[in-house]
């Protein structure tokens, strides 16, 4: 249970938000995600928002960071790619979702299972945080939700991989990222990372994975990863000279390292020595205030116990520890106000069966592990060859090894090689070798090149897409409940439910209670399942809700007395029933404008922006062809040329002295004009 703090749910759309999103998730289920069970009102009077979810065991990866920051145990880089891995390809199977996001990935909502897995909770908190219109550092300082560095604060799959590449490179160096080092230290960190190479000796990062960790966290605009499908799909080929089975030794050795920090955490001495601190990694100053500070408190964290002096036993191998960026030193502005224990509201005391689960799992016989290990690297490759060799004694080699191949869905044809074996699941004998596997479906064949060992057993888990069905679904939900349903005139029953084998094109939606009735128009895709939220009552002390979508060809961001709606960028913006009197504006632009628009329950009403024009003189030296946004306007000098007010591409072209481009913002505030010397290189 995930109780909310009262200045948060007393934001008038931030329980509706939050109530829409894990109906849109309901539908949703993965084994990266723990389930979402439902929003409630609790304590007297219902005065208390809280969400109830699944409980996940094991170790939120926040508090892991801590441990190991505390009890100088490193974070190895194979067990830190073991993880981002597993991340990553979470993110990439919510982003295959249409309109799924998360929108709040911290280390706080990922935890660490017994078995090495990664379960990402909490994912319904994304739209709820955006009714609360912070800034970009307001989110990141209050409430540890980062933000793309140049973005205009709108939650989306952009986002989600912003908040990826900082859950990385956290794991990467080893600890939190500091509230002062985002994001105007992010590049520096990135750079400054040093890790074990394939020599066994300390190198920076390789250079793909630092250019994907800048594409991740979009320090370079101009070539963000649109989703984490293309983030997944660039990491494994960054990746491809990993061992992912090594990777997942690396993180189950680490967690048995970890293990006697969480004894001790419960007030028992460990029998396994501590490693030594090295000397690259200077003591930290105390930790910000992270994404936990915006909910009720639970159970203060409690404090790290003192290092005890190990008793004398053979220290397990540790691999190199990896340099890391040091912490800097709180701002003044922060350092006046250390964070108090009790203002952190999860509970990160978790049970002993789970510190018991652990120890097992730390303890697994040797052929337990590998299986482990072949099914994870399986499901977290997406694909990729997890091959284990079991080794025979000399004087009894195996002749043959071992095929198992699994699809999601089953009963797919496998053909080997050319020949017809059966369908899936299958498990196959084969002589050693390379080999050529086939999944035939309708329309599709994937193949696979696979290499059998002597002895050796060889797993292969493969996600295949589902056959695109020709109609479309449509989840719909009311607030209350029990409203009459009919979808182009024909009654379906009480909400919620789901309206199947809908054709593609828009479709007529009338709900109906005792209230009123709302009309809305929802557009279907074949294959796809649309989601319909609509409010028919007051929410607790405000009015129905209502959107405004904004039409402009420029960005723009929405005021009402003075405070912020949100902008352009978001399809559209939950608003108040009723009159609104707003204020349009683009600061950069110099433009501002006001209007007045209705709302009604349940409806979007869209705001139609016609942008204002510039005279523009365009001129080249000694002259050229001059082309705006592709459309060719004259020979040069040209005195003036009507441009709207906002970035455009202007083309100069000389038949002796080549191309140049140039791209120009045109504003109100001056007057506006572009010059080239084509002579000058």
């Amino acid at each position: 249970m995930l109780a909310f703090r009262d200045d948060l749910a007393s934001v008038w759309s931030f329980e509706y938000a939050l109530r829409d999103r894990a109906g849109r998730f309901s539908s949703f289920q993965s084994e990266y995600f723990a389930r979402v069970r439902a929003v409630e009102r609790l304590g007297k009077g219902g005065a208390t928002l809280a969400l109830i979810s699944d409980h996940v065991r094991g170790h939120r990866l926040s508090e892991i960071l801590a441990q190991a920051e505390t009890y100088r145990l490193p974070v190895e880089t194979d067990a830190a790619l073991c993880l981002i891995r597993q991340v990553v390809s979470a993110v990439a199977q919510l982003h295959k979702k249409p309109e799924l996001w998360h929108g709040a990935i911290a280390p706080e909502r990922i935890i660490v299972t017994p078995n090495a897995r990664v379960v990402i909770v909490e994912q319904v908190l994304g739209a709820s945080i955006e009714q609360l219109h912070y800034s970009c550092e307001q989110y990141w300082k209050e409430l540890r939700v980062a933000m793309p560095k140049n973005g205009t604060g709108q939650f989306d799959r952009r986002m989600d991989i912003t908040q990826v590449g900082a859950v990385a490179l956290a794991l990467l160096i080893g600890r939190a990222i500091a509230v002062d080092e985002y994001p105007m230290r992010i590049g520096e960190m990135i750079n400054g990372t040093w890790a074990p190479g394939a020599s066994g000796k300390m190198e920076p990062l390789p250079v793909p994975l630092r250019e994907w960790l800048a594409r991740s966290l979009q320090l370079d605009p101009r070539n963000p990863f649109p989703s984490a499908v293309e983030a997944w799909a660039e990491l494994d080929r960054v990746l491809r000279y990993s061992n992912p089975l090594g990777e997942v030794a690396a993180l189950e050795s680490f967690l048995k390292r970890y293990q006697p920090t969480v004894a001790m955490k419960a007030g028992a001495l460990s029998s396994a020595p501590m490693p030594p601190r090295p000397t690259a990694v200077p003591r930290s100053a105390p930790p910000a205030q992270t994404v936990a500070t915006a909910y009720n408190v639970a159970t203060p964290l409690p404090a790290a116990p003192p290092v005890t002096t190990p008793v004398a036993a053979p220290a397990p191998p540790v691999a190199p520890h990896r340099p890391v960026m040091p912490r800097p030193d709180p701002p003044a502005s922060t350092a006046t106000s250390p964070v108090r224990e009790e203002e952190y509201s999860f509970d990160y005391n978790e049970s002993e069966e789970v510190d018991r689960d652990m120890e097992k799992s730390a303890g697994l016989p040797r052929s337990r592990l590998i299986a482990a290990a072949l099914a994870l690297v399986a499901l977290t490759s997406g694909g990729t060859i997890a091959a284990r060799k079991f080794l025979m004694p000399a004087e009894q080699p195996a002749a043959m090894g071992t095929l198992a191949v699994q699809t999601n869905p089953p009963g797919v044809s496998v053909v080997i090689d050319g020949k017809q074996r059966g369908a899936t699941p299958l498990s196959i004998a084969l002589e050693p070798g390379r080999h050529s596997l086939e999944l035939v479906t309708e329309g599709d064949v994937r193949s696979v090149p696979i290499t059998i060992t002597p002895g050796g057993q060889v797993s292969q888990f493969i996600d295949l897409p589902h056959t695109v069905s020709a109609f479309g679904e449509l989840q719909i939900r009311t607030d209350p409940a029990g409203a009459q349903v009919s979808v182009d005139g024909h009654t379906l029953g009480k909400s919620p439910l789901t309206a199947e084998g809908l054709a593609p094109g828009q479709h007529t939606v009338v709900l109906e209670n005792e209230l009123g009735s709302v009309t809305q128009k929802v557009n279907i895709e074949a294959g796809a399942t649309a989601s319909l939220m609509v409010p028919l009552t007051a929410a607790r002390g405000a009015g129905a809700s209502g959107w405004i979508a904004v039409n402009a060809p420029v960005d723009v961001q929405l005021y009402e007395n003075q405070r912020l709606l949100g902008s352009s960028q978001t399809d559209r913006i939950m608003v108040p029933v009723g009159r609104h009197d707003l204020e349009i504006v683009n600061e950069t632009l110099g433009f501002k404008m006001t209007r007045v628009i209705n709302v009604s329950p349940g409806q979007v009403s869209t705001l139609k922006l016609d942008i204002p024009k510039v005279a523009v003189a365009l001129n080249a030296l000694p002259w050229a062809e001059a082309w705006v946004d592709g459309e060719r306007i004259g020979e040069t000098p040209i005195g003036s040329v009507s441009l709207t007010i906002g970035p455009h591409e202007v083309v100069f072209r000389h038949p002796e002295l080549g191309e140049k481009r140039v791209v120009t913002t045109v504003t109100l505030g001056a007057p506006s004009k572009v010059t080239v010397d084509m002579t000058k290189k």
